[in-house]
Order: structure tokens, then sequence, then C-alpha cells
């Protein structure tokens, strides 16, 4: 079994929570009010971890809706580079690469020939608020923190009922100790109960078991050969032909409890599950895809499957979406910014609908987005009015 001295020694163990259920986007989509307004509920405290594993395109695109003629058609804005697949949030909020990569997205959106006033003005509002946040905070936040921070600010002054939230990076959170922990104490190691389940799953390589930073800050994605066991990592960028470099679970787990180590949702399983398997209370708030399933077989561990808090996509959903050829479409924050302030007072009857509901409110369209969002709450907030105490 793997040893982390760093991550066992003179540390008590406490109650964890893993909240993997918000990431870092450029435009937060209708989830966020609902996912703030969850968190509080079914956790009961405020505080939790933003989740920065980096997703393929996930958090760096900007699409705009248009109502035409009654129809909905969707304006891609920013469709980032090749190299830039997947965004490393992690990195600290100081690195100029990273900031100048999420803040060209804003530039890009804000140089599309659709884009109107109002949108820009909500643009330039996020790029600069973002790139401020990043300049104050420096090493002290994450660019995924900042711009987290930069939308929430934005989403709060529409919405002002939206719960208040700490969410901070792993990196930086005393959570990355505890997991560091269950890595160290999984029975056989973590290599070998890796192994039997890819084995499971007819899997040769996991090529994103994990996100890294090196010692000269690049970003790298943590790679398991499955057959041979072996771990390696290599640049998360594409195009950078930099050899793949050798790492042993010793390591992985020693950079993990530095907080130079973003473990994906497999490690996060098996380390939650193990820290239960000795003794610590977890919940985990987000989807987990089987994965607690997964490892509780592995495991012969049944209670793990009781770590999830609630089903997958019963964390968050959209409070109001619209129709679209490809099925629904959501709203998002840099629209609703755009429209108007009576268009604000319905959005916030529709997000408490749909907390009442559990599910996203259907709008019709209404000859433009404003209209679309002032329609679908009106008729909520006159049902509100005649029934206040509901």
């Amino acid at each position: 079994m793997a040893t982390a001295s760093a991550a066992e020694e003179g540390r008590t163990l406490i109650p964890l929570d893993i909240t993997d259920a918000w990431h870092p986007t450029v435009n937060p989509s209708a989830r966020m009010p609902v996912h703030h307004h969850r968190h509080r509920h079914v956790l009961g405290h405020r505080d939790g971890l933003l989740n920065e594993f980096p997703r393929r395109r996930g958090g760096i695109t900007i699409r705009l809706p248009r109502i035409d003629s009654n129809c909905l058609r969707v304006v891609d804005l920013a469709a980032p580079d090749a190299g830039f697949a997947f965004a490393p949030w992690w990195l600290p909020a100081s690195d100029l690469p990273s900031v100048r990569m999420i803040s060209r997205i804003y530039d890009t959106a804000l140089a599309h020939s659709e884009t109107t006033a109002r949108e820009r003005t909500v643009l330039e509002r996020l790029r600069d608020d973002f790139a401020e946040r990043c300049a104050v905070g420096g090493p002290a936040l994450t660019t995924g923190q900042a711009l987290w921070q930069a939308a929430d600010a934005l989403h709060r002054q529409l919405l002002p009922s939206l719960p208040d939230l700490n969410l901070i990076s792993l990196t930086h959170s005393p959570a990355r100790h505890l997991l560091a922990v269950g890595l160290a104490r999984t029975p056989g190691g973590v290599i070998a109960v890796l192994q039997r389940w890819a084995a499971l799953d007819r899997t040769t390589m996991w090529p994103l078991l994990a996100v890294a930073t090196s010692p000269q800050g690049i970003p790298l994605r943590v790679r398991l050969h499955t057959r041979s066991g072996h771990l390696d990592t290599a640049p998360l960028a594409t195009g950078r032909g930099t050899k793949p470099t050798a790492l042993s679970e010793e390591q992985l787990i020693e950079l993990l409890d530095r907080g130079q180590l973003l473990p994906g949702a497999r490690l996060t399983a098996l380390a939650e599950t193990v820290l239960l398997l000795t003794g610590t209370p977890v919940r985990h708030f987000g989807n987990t895809y089987g994965h607690h399933t997964a490892v509780a077989d592995l495991l012969q561990a049944p209670d793990a499957t009781t770590i999830p808090c609630c089903p997958d996509d019963e964390d968050s959903w959209h409070y109001a979406d619209l129709p679209h050829e490809t099925g629904r479409y959501p709203l998002h924050l840099i629209e609703l910014a755009a429209c108007t302030p009576d268009a604000h007072q319905a959005a916030e009857a529709l997000v408490t609908e749909s907390l009442r509901r559990r599910r996203p409110i259907p709008l019709s369209l209404e000859g433009d987005l404003d209209a679309t969002v002032r329609s679908g709450g009106a008729g909520l907030l006159r049902q509100e009015d005649h029934h206040p105490n509901r």
C-alpha cells in the first residue's frame, strides 16, 4: 500500500463534504441559481469546493440566443482554437497566460458582429471584473475562483435572493489532505484497484486520471496505462511535444497533498470510499456517474453507495429554458444580464417556481428574449400576488 506521511501525520479526520457540482465558466447557465439554493438546502452550509477539473470545451464557449420569426437561433460567439480544449482553471490567478486565455474568449465575443450593445456591456464587465480579481488575488486565487467570483457577483445583482456561497479550489482547501489520506490508505494500493476497475471497463488507458502542475507552472494531464500499471504526466495542451514523465503512486498522493494535483472523478470516488471505510463521514454533492457504485463493488464496501447526497442531475437543473430544434436551450447569465430589470424580476419568480416544481420552467418564444423572460415570469408573479404565503 502506498504511504503519504505528509498526508497522514498529525491530522485528525473530520467530516468531509466534496462539492463538485459547480464548474468555472465564462457564461454560467440557468443551473447556477438552482445550484446555490440546492447547496444550502442539501448540505446546510455555505462552504464548498469549486470543481476545477477541466472538461473538453467545458466552460470556455459563449453562445447567445436570437429569436427570429418565433424560432430560436443560437449564435456561437467564441470558438477557442484546437489547442485550447481544456482550461487550466486550477492555476494561480497570477498566471498571465491563463488570464489572457480566458479574457480572449470575451474579446472574441465582443468583436462578433451579432453582439448587441447591451451584451457588450455585460461581456466587458465580466472580462474586466475577472481580470481585476486575478490582479488583486494573485496566487491566493485560482483563475477558476476569480472567474466564478465575477460571475457570482453579477448573478447576485440580478437575482438578489441567490444564497451566498464560498467556493474555493481544492488546491487551497484542507479537503485535499483528507483525500490524500484516503488514497494512501487504499487496500492493496491505488494502482492495483484502478487496474481491476479498468479491466472491468475493458480500458487500456485513462488519459485524464488527474491533472497537475509542473514545477515550471505548466498544466499537466496524469495518465494511467492500465495494463502495466504505469503512471505518467504530459502537458495538458495539445501540440506540446514534451516527452511524458513517469510518476509513482506515492508522488501522485504527495502532489495532491501539496495542492499541486486535482484528482479526477474516479480517484475522488476511491478516496471518498476509503475514508468512509476508515470512519470519516463523507458526502458528495454533484454528479457521480456510477463511480461510487463501482468502487463499492471493487472494495466490497456497500455503504459507499450512500456517499452521494442526491442522484445525478438532481444537484441542480436549469430554472428555465427555451424551445430549440435540438431540444431545450437554457438561459445563461450574459443574456439575462442584457435584459431589462422587469425581466430580472421575472427571472426571480422563475427560480422560485422551478425550485418548487423541482424541474425547469419551459418558456414560450415571445418576439425577443426580454419579452420571453417577462412573459414566462408574469403569470408566476401574478400567482405570488394572490398567494403571498406560498
